[in-house]
């Protein structure tokens, strides 16, 4: 990455900056599995992937429920970001730094 190691809790990219998993990667997975539900990371992981499921048959009973779940997790995660000042460019950086993050 060059220049000063980063820790990954520096470059969190999820708009829920108040949680206190925020930037705790193993506690944050834990807490959204327990509930069922996708984490940050792995909404914008899965996100062109749904996108692309919603496309390919946009008038199926299916393409309606993945359109509302996506769009419904898009708008409190615009509202969040706004809320805490976060860009969508801001965000898109961070999402960037976490994927190169692992050397592996």
């Amino acid at each position: 990455m060059g220049g000063e190691p980063v820790t990954i809790a520096e470059i969190c990219p999820c708009v829920n900056v108040g949680c206190p998993n925020h930037g705790q990667c193993e506690k944050c997975i834990s807490r959204h599995m327990r509930l069922g539900t996708l984490n940050y990371c792995s909404f914008y992981t899965l996100l062109p992937v749904l996108q692309k499921a919603i496309a390919a048959d946009s008038e199926s009973p299916a393409a309606d429920v993945l359109r509302g779940i996506t769009d419904h997790r898009l708008e409190v995660n615009a509202e969040l970001a706004k809320k805490n000042g976060l860009s969508e460019e801001k965000l898109a950086d961070l999402r960037k730094k976490v994927a190169e993050y692992s050397d592996y």
